[in-house]
């Protein structure tokens, strides 16, 4: 339980620190940076292994981190960082869904409750924002759900065990893959970081991308599925609460009260709806 504590609090504090401190760098560059010093983290542990599981490993990491986290930080340029939270919260249905891509049954219940975390964020997002703006931060956020989603169920189905050289390799893939964009979009003749968004990056990509997701793995095996689903939405309300008492956001108390009640209901339902074998899967991202 300790592992799960600790690994939530370091994924909550990320989404307000993102906003907060890096808005203004290019976000590719900001996804490159963290892959990167992810993989570090895992180098020791990498070895010669399995040819196979290792290029399977590596093609999970592209979709499962490298395209989540390019959709992921772009989003940050239409939202907030505690509007970002509210929106992963369709994130387990869409791994119920990429799930039945493997032979689990389809339930068109399970675009019910998409459709109540949707509702629900756009509620909240709502505040003399235009619609294309809205919908252009809401759609990233969805893509980035869905690779993370079809990268879980792709790890669990294909490798299975959480490795730490695969690890490795899923990191570096990522890191690969994100590296043109992350240099064609970049204008390095005016890029410069400040010794705060320095340490932000070192934190996003040492702590929650590299520690925190060894640390969740890690507590998942000692609780049982019903423990793991608790802790995994436990850090929606403490990553807003960070983004708010922390990195000073804002929020429109009426919209956000609204639009919670719609997103409770999308996780009172997923959790009723979608079969305990979802639960067992990684923890959203941050």
């Amino acid at each position: 339980m300790n592992y799960l504590i600790i690994a939530t609090v370091c994924f909550s504090l990320s989404f307000g620190l993102i906003k907060s401190q890096l808005a203004g760098v290019p976000s590719d560059m900001v996804v490159e940076l963290r892959l990167l010093l992810a993989a570090l983290i895992f180098l020791p542990f990498f070895k010669k292994s399995e040819g196979k599981k290792t290029l399977i490993a590596a093609l999970i990491g592209i979709i499962q981190f490298g395209m989540m986290y390019i959709f992921f930080l772009r989003a940050f340029k239409y939202l907030q960082g505690n509007e970002i939270v509210l929106l992963t919260t369709s994130t387990p249905i869409l791994v119920a869904i990429c799930s039945s891509f493997f032979g689990r049954r389809f339930k068109w219940s399970y675009l019910i409750c998409i459709i109540f975390s949707i509702i629900g964020a756009i509620i909240v997002i709502w505040d003399n924002v235009s619609f294309n703006f809205l919908l252009k931060g809401v759609l990233l956020m969805e893509l980035s759900n869905f690779c993370f989603a079809l990268g879980q169920v792709l790890w669990r189905e294909y490798i299975g065990e959480n490795d730490s050289q695969l690890m490795t390799s899923a990191y570096f893939a990522a890191a690969v893959f994100v590296l043109p964009l992350a240099v064609i979009n970049t204008d390095f003749a005016t890029f410069s970081l400040s010794a705060t968004q320095w340490l932000s990056i070192l934190y996003l990509g040492i702590i929650p991308t590299g520690i925190g997701f060894w640390l969740w793995n890690k507590g998942a095996k000692l609780v049982n599925s019903t423990t793991l689903a608790i802790m995994n939405n436990l850090k929606i309300p403490m990553g807003i609460l960070f983004a708010l008492v922390i990195f000073h956001e804002r929020i429109n108390l009426a919209n956000f009260t609204i639009g919670s009640i719609f997103i409770l209901t999308g996780i009172t339902l997923s959790h009723l709806l979608i079969d305990k074998v979802v639960r067992a899967y990684l923890p959203d991202r941050n």
